[in-house]
């Protein structure tokens, strides 16, 4: 379990601070892991393949594997993170967790 610490401006110049548990499923967290490893495992191929001169068309569709592969492995985390970080937050009132879930979902969605 991770603990990350909140602060919150209640915009009358009090804050407040607050621990929220960073809590996952290890299983599900040990398979997102497996995931990242096998993508680099690919990368680490499809370098081998540019290096050896290989056709273009075959890196290219080796590449849009390898971006499915690490596209897959972030919605597995992301739902991980919806199924335990966010619903804690919500119970306990955490705007600033869910708004920060709105963040990245904007970055990774690029």
């Amino acid at each position: 379990m991770h603990k990350e610490t909140y602060t919150h401006d209640h915009g009358d110049g009090h804050t407040h601070h607050h621990d929220h548990s960073h809590t996952h499923d290890p299983a599900e967290i040990k398979k997102i892991v497996n995931r990242l490893s096998k993508s680099i495992g690919h990368l680490e191929s499809v370098k081998r393949m540019v290096e050896d001169g290989r056709d273009c068309t075959e890196v290219l569709v080796q590449l849009a594997a390898v971006r499915s592969e690490i596209n897959n492995a972030g919605k597995a985390l992301l739902k991980e993170h919806m199924a335990h970080c966010i619903v804690e937050a919500v119970e306990e009132n955490d705007d600033e967790a869910v708004e920060k879930l709105n963040e990245v979902i904007d970055k990774f969605m690029k």
